[in-house]
């Protein structure tokens, strides 16, 4: 029994010191060798500072067009239901009319009226016009002639051959022939501005039913509701058999989206705006498409800002292309790339070989060796995927982009 309690402890002890071993020549040989599990070569490229945020697609003003009527009556045919493609001019829905027809048909009579009363004046006053002149000319013609035969009567008395009662006589007639002529004068003045009159009046009453006619013209056609625009029918308000009663508000019935002017508004945080402009590439993808990049270009940014969540954005309008804007919805939510540097033809080399140590940034050459000599090169731009290397790198250098440094453990690797 004594025999078999000292061996134990001995097995203990050796298997101790072979952990030991393993630990001392395992371990600490890790800790002291650099291991480069990929490379990359160090190549001239392109460098793009992107700017992430996200976006919502909109419509263009006048995208979207809500059609309406002024008419009251009954929807006697709606021909387009949502989702229909309808093109500009095309009838989509049509109201009841025989009221507006009725009044159109009254207003029409009304103007032939007036039209016969305009004819009428022109046609009698015309006649009254050389009646009156004719009277008067008569009455000037009498009015000349007694006036003759008093100045010869008047001689006639001075002489004596005639007696001063035909004088006087004569005198008579011409005063009454004078007045005459006054008066037939006077008439026709009257009937001059009464034909101007009644001219004018007879006019004003044909523009008036002309008027009249072409407002009922205008009422029948608020019952025949055309698409003002090409496009997607997105909402129908009302159907075939319900009735339309407008007030001072023309009554929208049908709405009318064009799918191919979007654009797109980026929301920019307060922190980013002073670094985007107008012209700025833009890249950006929706849910719909995961694996689908749209491109567009920022037009201009918002001067007013806009709060959501107790942040401060501005808002950055990016147009769409037709082709663009067909593949997507108003309302989508985007995840926008605004490019606001790029660089091409520079010294490059990925992200990736850029290690912290010691809180310094090394990048790690490998030689054909497979060996890795840290250096310290000066950076230039970094962008999305790869950086700027001014100096310190030759083109052609290969750098570690995963690889296992001494002292630092595998969570700090790549």
């Amino acid at each position: 029994m004594g025999k078999r309690t000292t061996i134990i402890p001995a097995v203990l002890i050796i298997l101790l010191l072979a952990v030991v071993a393993v630990w001392f020549f395992v371990v600490r040989e890790t800790g002291t060798t650099v291991r480069v599990l990929q490379t990359a070569p160090a190549t001239r490229g392109s460098v793009s500072v992107q700017l992430k945020s996200t976006g919502i697609i909109k419509p263009q003003v006048g995208a979207i067009v809500k059609t309406g009527t002024r008419a009251t009556g009954v929807i006697e045919r709606m021909l387009v239901r949502v989702g229909d493609k309808v093109k500009k001019g095309v009838l989509i829905a049509k109201i009841d009319d025989r009221e507006q027809r009725t009044e159109y048909q009254s207003k029409e009579a009304a103007l032939r009226q007036a039209q016969a009363d305009l004819t009428n004046v022109n046609k009698t006053y015309p006649i009254k016009l050389e009646q009156a002149q004719a009277t008067l000319d008569g009455s000037l013609a009498k009015r000349r002639f007694t006036y003759l035969t008093w100045q010869r009567n008047t001689e006639l008395v001075a002489t004596g051959v005639m007696e001063q009662a035909a004088l006087d006589e004569a005198y008579q007639n011409y005063v009454v022939a004078a007045t005459q002529a006054k008066a037939d004068k006077e008439a026709l003045r009257l009937v001059e501005e009464n034909y101007i009159k009644d001219l004018i009046n007879a006019v004003e009453a044909v523009v008036a039913a002309q008027a009249d006619l072409e407002n009922a013209s205008i009422q029948i056609s608020y019952t025949e509701i055309y698409a003002p625009i090409t496009g997607l029918v997105s909402q129908v308000a009302i159907q075939e058999g319900e009735t339309v009663v407008t007030g001072l508000e023309v009554a929208n019935l049908i709405t009318i989206l064009d799918p191919t002017r979007l654009e797109m508004l980026i929301y920019v945080d307060e922190t980013d705006v002073g670094t985007v402009t107008s012209g700025m590439p833009v890249n950006f993808t929706v849910d719909a498409y995961p694996n689908v990049i749209f491109r567009g270009m920022v037009s201009k940014i918002y001067p007013e800002a806009v709060i959501q969540d107790n942040i401060v954005y501005y808002q950055a309008l990016v147009p769409l292309s037709p082709q663009t804007a067909l593949q997507l919805r108003p309302e989508m939510t985007t995840q926008c790339s605004i490019i606001t540097k790029e660089i091409d033809g520079v010294l490059v080399i990925p992200n990736e070989a850029i290690k912290w140590v010691n809180d310094k940034k090394h990048v790690y050459i490998v030689d054909a060796d497979g060996k890795a000599k840290p250096v310290s090169p000066k950076f230039g731009v970094m962008g999305e995927n790869n950086t700027e290397i001014l100096s310190g790198i030759n083109e052609g250098d290969r750098v570690a982009t995963r690889i296992i440094i001494p002292t630092i453990t595998s969570d700090n690797s790549k």
